[in-house]
């Protein structure tokens, strides 16, 4: 527990070395209160002129957005013409920023080599209940790493599936996942609860999906997105991982532009993000908002398998015991052989095209798939 507790702190004290410099960036806050104030935000948000911490979803729900002291005063004016008021919600970033480099000093300074490859290698060595698997490499050849809970693998239980650090400046997302990996293999045999689960279920996890993305925020850019892939054409780097999955795809909620932090990629990138991560990823974990989303999240209006959806959900959490599934139709199957719960712990955003609860659920055939944004 001490080791996993020095881990969490050392994964987030990583980051201290970035090297942009946000000071006098400021993130402001909008509501839109009718349909075009909306579509324009909407729009507005698909391109690289700003950056949205928490994207626009409906009227009259707050969005926010992070502008430049460049900026500020047109991106205020564009707002106005379009009888927008703002509040200011964070007054400098780069203050932010140096207040949580500070705070994670104070807690932890001695564990930065500690990586979460390492820690889930330790565990892999000492712990019988834990081994891990590569599902694929990264664009600058990092490993994206799978850890597997089970008491045992031959049972072929169902699954509850987590991933976490899709979009890399979430660093929480990633110590989120360390945290309840480590809860769950403290506990094992001495908790009952825990205990039970590990035994009723196999428990899988990626801790950091987006492994390059995730090094230069500690390296480069703390408020970095996407991951590092090269766009042929464009000097702007990287795509949105989570705009990159068949259901929804290019829709609403992504961008054809390369410099936008939404941007969904192109064709050919989307069967290779998309092969590597139904090898071990569920579906992402993350930060910034408070949302708890359902694969019909990409739509704008209820989706016709909204209620068979929840039917779905209704029976998997009344009836706890993998023999009662079987009644739930059309929700019990899915590619890996194994009934499977998609857990997606993520941030930014709370209504998207191309991500990956809808795939998990319309293409991995995973029963329940959700996000939860914390």
């Amino acid at each position: 527990m001490k080791n996993c507790i020095l881990l969490v702190f050392g994964l987030l004290a990583l980051a201290t070395a970035a090297k942009l410099n946000y000071t006098g960036h400021k993130v402001i806050r909008v509501i839109p209160e009718t349909k075009e104030q909306l579509e324009f935000l909407r729009d507005w948000k698909s391109s690289s002129e700003i950056d949205f911490w928490l994207l626009p979803s409906s009227a009259g729900r707050f969005a926010d957005i992070r502008v430049s002291p460049e900026s500020y005063a047109h991106v205020a004016a564009k707002l106005a013409d379009m009888k927008m008021s703002h509040i200011v919600h964070i007054a400098d970033v780069g203050e932010l920023e140096r207040q949580e480099q500070h705070n994670m000093a104070q807690r932890n300074d001695a564990l930065q080599s500690l990586t979460v490859m390492a820690y889930l290698a330790e565990l892999a060595n000492t712990n019988p209940l834990v081994s891990t698997k590569v599902g694929g490499t990264s664009e600058e050849g990092r490993d994206i790493v799978q850890a597997i809970i089970s008491s045992d693998l031959s049972a072929n239980k169902p699954v509850h599936f987590f991933d976490c650090n899709i979009h890399a400046r979430e660093w929480i997302t990633a110590a989120t996942c360390v945290w309840i990996i480590d809860q769950i293999t403290t506990g094992y045999g001495s908790d009952p609860e825990i205990t039970s689960l590990v035994d009723q279920y196999d428990w899988k996890f990626v801790p950091i999906a987006n492994p390059d993305g995730y090094a230069y925020t500690w390296n480069t850019d703390r408020n970095w997105r996407k991951n590092r892939l090269v766009n042929n054409g464009s000097t702007c780097v990287g795509v949105d991982a989570n705009r990159n999955f068949p259901i929804g795809f290019a829709g609403s909620g992504s961008s054809s532009d390369p410099c936008s932090g939404i941007i969904y990629g192109a064709m050919l990138l989307l069967a290779v993000v998309f092969i590597i991560t139904r090898t071990v990823v569920g579906g992402p974990m993350g930060t910034s908002s408070e949302y708890y989303t359902t694969p019909a999240s990409y739509c704008t209006t209820t989706c016709p398998e909204y209620y068979g959806i929840e039917k779905a959900e209704y029976y998997t959490t009344t009836y706890a015991a993998p023999a009662h599934y079987t009644e739930v139709p059309n929700y019990t199957i899915d590619i890996f052989q194994e009934k499977a719960f998609c857990i997606k712990i993520e941030g930014n955003e709370n209504r998207k095209t191309g991500g990956n609860e809808p795939a998990a659920r319309d293409v991995q055939r995973y029963q329940i798939a959700r996000t939860f944004e914390n």
